[in-house]
């Protein structure tokens, strides 16, 4: 053995494995330099997540949730508008307008139909099971947790119940702000309308209206043929699929929750308010009642059975650009696939038929159904950011350590 090997070997620690190579044990200088840096940087980071924040500062993000805050930003700013504008519908009109949507046929109603049973449905199930183990205790991972015992389980199952009625409340806060935004429209923008530069535009595309093309289409003798076969018309099944979004969203929300999926479930509850909010904005910005009830004569009228609440809250109302039905139709596919696979595949042939029923019907033009596409990308990709922003003003941080 040579001086030098001699001596290298006489650095390398007592206790040091012979697999040890002859200086791994001596860091580089760059390697020094960057793991210093490293060490620098989370202690910054560290002590900008500890700095004391004033009081109501950290505690209004901890006590509102992300999609909360949006709704009441919303809310604030169209009763603002309520009382500036001239004009705007009296107190009275406002009031029998949520009064009817918590009438049976209303979609206030429908949504908490559905939020209020399923979630109650969920808790049935979550109880049964209470002492199970192997498959009903994985079954129940989302609601129990690392509970054990009928007590412990039986508080989680509580706690999990009250968590999900909560985090449903923008279902309802949406529509609130979709019944003051609709009837704020025509004060705001008086008879301004952009249904003829629509309708303008798709004639000079496709020679004609967008959903007067797909009306004719569907109506070719053999789709006719093979809808009578099962004994229902055209517009049973348009209509029933165009009302889907009632129990869409909320089913797959209980989904998520159900299952303890959390980081999804708040990042579509989060997307859906977004997708809300930019919609409701595009009402205003782009006031469109949709070729139904401009062009008449060329649409058939809502069945009693299956849709007539949507033409009694519809009616001439100025919220067609972007289309909301397209939006939550598409955030609830990429919310689902992402989250609980099956709801996708099961909803899919549902929610081809929603877009369908948007031309059918005479609700949009194809800009509104492009523009829906596009809103709902954007709140799902704007969601997860907006999301961990709101975490870290709540003081909720996650450190994820540096790649070696």
């Amino acid at each position: 053995m040579s001086d030098e090997s001699a001596t290298a070997v006489q650095e390398v620690p007592t206790g040091a494995h012979p697999s040890v190579q002859l200086g791994e044990l001596r860091p580089s200088r760059t390697s020094g330099r960057r793991e210093a840096l490293e060490r620098r940087e989370i202690a910054e980071i560290r002590a900008r997540n500890l700095t004391d924040r004033p009081r109501w500062y950290r505690w209004f993000f901890r006590i509102f949730r992300f999609e909360e805050a949006i709704i009441l930003g919303l809310l604030a700013t169209f009763v603002t508008a309520y009382l500036l504008v001239t004009g705007a519908p009296s107190t009275a009109s406002l009031e029998r307008a949520f009064t009817y949507n918590f009438h049976g046929r209303g979609t206030f109603w429908m949504f908490m139909l559905w939020c209020v049973l399923g979630t109650g449905f969920l808790l049935l199930v979550a109880t049964l099971p209470m002492a199970g183990k192997g498959k009903a205790r994985k079954l129940m991972h989302g609601v129990w947790g690392e509970a054990v015992g009928i007590g412990p389980r039986l508080k989680a199952t509580t706690l999990w119940g009250l968590g999900g009625l909560r985090a449903y409340v923008p279902f309802l806060a949406c529509m609130g702000v979709y019944e003051m935004n609709k009837r704020l429209i025509p004060a705001i923008r008086g008879d301004t309308l952009y249904d003829q530069p629509m309708a303008n535009f798709e004639y000079a595309v496709f020679g004609d209206l967008s959903s007067a093309i797909v009306h004719k289409w569907m109506h070719a003798e053999w789709i006719t043929s093979l809808i009578g076969i099962v004994g229902l018309t055209q517009l049973d099944i348009h209509e029933a699929v165009y009302i889907s979004y009632v129990y869409a969203a909320p089913a797959l929300a209980m989904a998520l929750w159900f299952l303890g999926r959390r980081t999804h479930f708040n990042r579509f509850m989060g997307a859906l308010v977004i997708t809300g909010a930019l919609a409701y904005i595009g009402y205003v910005l782009v006031p469109v009642v949709g070729p139904k009830y401009v062009f008449e004569g060329r649409w058939l009228e809502a069945t009693p059975g299956a849709l007539s609440f949507m033409d009694d809250i519809k009616a001439r109302n100025r919220d067609c650009f972007p289309s909301l039905h397209t939006a939550w139709t598409t955030l609830f596919l990429i919310a689902a696939y992402r989250g609980v696979r099956p709801l996708f595949w099961v909803y899919l042939p549902v929610a081809i038929g929603v877009y369908i029923a948007t031309l059918y019907g005479g609700y949009h033009y194809i800009p509104d159904i492009i523009a829906g596409h596009l809103v709902a990308i954007f709140a799902w990709w704007a969601a997860k950011p907006l999301r961990e922003w709101w975490d870290r003003r709540a003081g909720v941080v996650k450190e994820v350590p540096l790649a070696a």
